[in-house]
């Protein structure tokens, strides 16, 4: 029965959401909690530059490389670490944790990173288990370890700052946040596209399918080379996901959040049910001075905390935002603007997916949206990337920073 609902026209919804959001049965540890070398790593008690470090070791012996360029691909898939820089508010010490989504890597946030480094927050970003390593490191994982390590390194990060920032990306959000809801010491949340609820109701089945089918997508045809995330993706991948909605779900049905919260949300967004956490961003996140910043049209104009941004920029060729496009600067030189890299796999039909492939003129927007003659790459970056972040300033410092 299950297996039959997903070979109809609900496949290649279900398969979108995990495609886009995750990957992991597999006999190697969970190398950001539990070891190092082979052998258990008790890291409770470690600095996060002993995890770092005892990180990177793990991944130069485990690490699927996909290009020449090994140090690199260490570089962009380990957890990291910048200093606060001097800020306007020169009050108490603050350091944020960052997490990143399902199936992705540290790098997700380099961007983000560096900005709040400027804003004056020591900034740590964590590898989940299961990840940088290669796709078959999350057929076994738990989500279970995922909360384990950020609990860990959110009592590693309070011995260091007088006040702590979570933030988070899609799963990373979901994490972060139930995180937050249980400990009244986190002083605000950063989370962009936090994938709350699936856009697909589909979700809840999950769990089920790693018994039938643990892989999927994975002799794609248009599997691509992209050393910031996995593909393909296994399907108990999605299911550990699940779980993470679920606790969030559970937190805040049981709870508010007072303190301030930044929220980005794109209303094309693939992934996530974007209106059912807008309703809940409003019910939920009650701090006077939050802000849900809202790529698309003018929505929920009943809350007068909601920003909204066009979605359409004509000057980047932008026909709307993805749910990984908010991140990224459009400078970035992996995933930015003039770097040339393409996730042509976007729901398109194959002739346009072909012209993609071959260098032709694209479009930018989010996963199966389709114009007239045009052909539409996956929007990897923000073109207004810089507003975004004044918007920012207005929830933790009421004032833009200059």
């Amino acid at each position: 029965m299950f297996r039959v609902i997903f070979q109809n026209r609900y496949l290649s919804l279900f398969s979108l959401i995990i495609f886009v959001t995750g990957c992991a049965k597999n006999s190697v540890p969970q190398h950001a909690v539990y070891q190092e070398s082979g052998t258990k790593l008790n890291i409770e008690f470690k600095s996060f530059e002993a995890y770092q470090n005892a990180t990177v070791t793990w991944l130069n012996e485990n690490r699927v490389f996909l290009t020449k360029n090994k140090a690199k691909e260490i570089k962009f898939n380990a957890p990291f670490e910048l200093s606060a820089k001097p800020s306007l508010d020169q009050g108490k010490s603050r350091g944020i944790l960052l997490v990143h989504g399902l199936g992705d890597s540290p790098y997700y946030f380099s961007d983000v990173a560096q900005e709040l480094s400027e804003r004056g927050f020591l900034v740590r970003v964590l590898l989940l288990p299961g990840h940088g390593s290669r796709p078959g490191d999350l057929l076994s994982v738990s989500s279970k370890s995922w909360v384990r390590l950020v609990d860990i390194q959110i009592n590693a990060l309070k011995a260091q700052v007088d006040e702590v920032y979570l933030g988070g990306f899609s799963t990373g959000a979901n994490l972060v946040t139930t995180a937050a809801l249980m400990d009244d010491a986190i002083k605000g949340l950063v989370l962009f596209s936090p994938a709350f609820v699936a856009k697909t109701k589909l979700a809840r089945l999950s769990p089920l399918l790693p018994w039938y089918e643990p892989w999927l997508w994975i002799k794609s045809p248009r599997r691509m080379k992209n050393i910031t995330r996995y593909s393909p993706v296994p399907s108990n991948a999605f299911a550990q996901y699940y779980y993470t909605s679920r606790d969030v779900q559970a937190q805040l049905a049981m709870s508010q959040f007072s303190k301030p919260v930044f929220m980005v949300l794109s209303e094309a967004d693939s992934v996530v049910n974007v209106e059912e956490v807008a309703l809940l961003f409003k019910q939920k996140f009650t701090n006077k001075n939050s802000k849900l910043l809202w790529f698309g049209q003018s929505k929920n104009i009943d809350d007068n905390r909601i920003v909204n941004l066009p979605a359409k920029i004509l000057e980047y060729k932008v026909s709307n935002y993805s749910h990984m496009g908010v991140l990224f600067k459009p400078d970035n030189h992996y995933l930015g603007y003039s770097s040339g890299f393409r996730i042509c796999d976007n729901g398109q039909t194959d002739i346009a997916y072909r012209k993609c492939y071959n260098k032709g003129e694209v479009w930018y927007s989010a996963w199966g949206h389709q114009e007239h003659n045009k052909v539409h790459s996956r929007l990897t970056f923000n073109p207004q990337f810089d507003e975004m972040m004044a918007i920012f300033d207005t929830v933790f410092y009421q004032s833009s920073i200059k």
